[in-house]
């Protein structure tokens, strides 16, 4: 595992060169996954070991992290919510990378306010930072092709998109795309602030009431620098939830939505991660990993 993770690694970077824009992005994760004394910052063994339990726990979060060194170039530096300092993090990195295994309240009290470009995909942090009146309308959702809509075409993170896509590769048991989970705002009323970039067109309820989710529920929400949240810097929600989907809805066990992207939702993610850093979106001919 070790060796194979730094043989692709240097191999991609031979084959397709550093992107210009590469970059330092924190991916914050939750501290259960870190075992005692691990420093996956400074050690790159304990990076390495830390790796192999997010695969076989997170296998979402370790295609993120390998997506994001070995495709696009940047360096991955993997922070423990509960333990690693919030100003360190920030000082030390151009992005910092939310993702689904935190809960909203282990990251509002320290990246509500920040210096650098935040994407998060934890939807029920959305008022913390500003963008909802309430997170009790937000939640997980999925639909029958895990289709997106693109509802702002004109904006740089749609370009490229066709108006509607899957995002998932195909299901080898049932030939469809494979279903994920979304985090969506469920009730756009709530909304604040922000600029939404694209919808789930339909949706199947996920949570526990049962209640029916209305259509273009919003997955994609955006903030540009000085708007309404207050933020001096560019913020992202991104409803790539990486939560399991329920059976009841044809999820599967273990499946987890960054794990399944076909090119279209990584290209969707790209283009997230280059307009947070205020660069232009990047294509990759041949992604090193899937």
């Amino acid at each position: 595992m070790k060796k194979t993770l730094w043989v692709c690694f240097i191999a991609a970077v031979c084959a397709s060169g550093m992107n210009a824009g590469a970059g330092n992005i924190a991916v914050l994760v939750e501290g259960g996954l870190f075992l005692m004394g691990e420093d996956p910052i400074n050690i790159p063994e304990d990076k390495e070991f830390l790796l192999e339990t997010i695969a076989v726990e997170e296998p979402g979060i370790y295609w993120l992290i390998l997506h994001l060194e070995n495709d696009l170039g940047h360096t991955a530096n993997i922070y423990n919510s509960d333990d690693d300092d919030p100003g360190v993090v920030e000082e030390a990195n151009d992005l910092i990378f939310v993702t689904e295994s935190l809960g909203s309240s282990a990251i509002a009290g320290d990246y509500s306010v920040t210096n650098k470009p935040f994407i998060s995909t934890e939807f029920y942090v959305l008022d913390d930072m500003g963008f909802a009146s309430t997170a009790a309308f937000t939640g997980g959702a999925s639909n029958e092709g895990s289709i997106v809509k693109i509802v702002n075409p004109d904006h740089p993170i749609a370009q490229g998109l066709p108006e509607e896509f899957s995002i998932t590769v195909d299901d080898p048991d049932t030939g469809e795309p494979a279903i994920v989970t979304f985090g969506a705002v469920t009730d756009p009323s709530v909304l604040s602030a922000g600029e939404v970039i694209a919808v789930l067109p339909t949706s199947i309820n996920e949570s526990d009431t049962g209640a029916e989710l209305p259509a273009d529920v919003p997955i994609l929400i955006v903030a540009e620098a000085g708007s309404d949240v207050g933020n001096d810097t560019r913020w992202v929600f991104l409803g790539y939830s990486d939560v399991e989907p329920l059976p009841e809805y044809g999820g599967k066990e273990l499946t987890r939505t960054m794990a399944l992207l076909n090119e279209n939702g990584i290209k969707l993610l790209d283009n997230v991660i280059a307009w947070a850093l205020g660069e232009e979106p990047v294509d990759v001919a041949n992604w090193a990993i899937h």
